[in-house]
């Protein structure tokens, strides 16, 4: 007799604050979290069919705040793994621009985070209530059941 294990993954959401060169520093607040857990109820067709792959946090899971800016920013991303499958990804999309001053591009579409900074999305001036969501990728009944977690950072930047 098969038992369906259950799975949990959980994004952990941190920010990190990067100094800028000159004497103000912009600042970063990040709110939010998603946990997912797989159970039978995510089966495809029921018993004996693989589960479904694919999973989505709402669209407004994680917030982000830019505030103290000194002109253009450029937010960058990167995630820690504590225990994850490497079959497994976690992918990030922007949902809204926010509300503030300044303008906010790229980063409408989803992008894989890697173990390396790399550029999410840019903007300029002060941008408050950045919605974003998360996906978990890769789910299969051949990834080991087990609690895996990956902590993602955003490190905002002056240019």
């Amino acid at each position: 007799m098969n038992r369906i294990k259950d799975y949990s993954i959980t994004a952990t959401l941190i920010a990190l604050l990067t100094l800028a060169t000159v004497c103000h520093a912009v600042s970063i607040s990040v709110t939010g979290n998603w946990a997912k857990t797989i159970t039978s109820a995510d089966l495809q067709a029921g018993a004996g069919s693989d589960i479904t792959s694919e999973h989505q946090s709402a669209t407004d899971s994680v917030s982000i705040d830019i505030i103290a800016t000194a002109g253009s920013w450029s937010l960058d991303m990167k995630k820690i793994d504590t225990n994850w499958n490497p079959s497994l990804d976690i992918y990030v999309q922007r949902t809204t621009d926010g509300v503030g001053a300044g303008s906010i591009a790229n980063g409408t579409s989803y992008q894989l985070v890697g173990d390396i900074d790399q550029n999410f999305f840019s903007g300029n001036g002060d941008r408050t209530n950045i919605k974003v969501q998360l996906k978990l990728s890769g789910a299969t009944i051949q990834v080991t059941p087990d609690l895996y977690t990956t902590t993602i950072y955003y490190t905002v930047s002056d240019i």
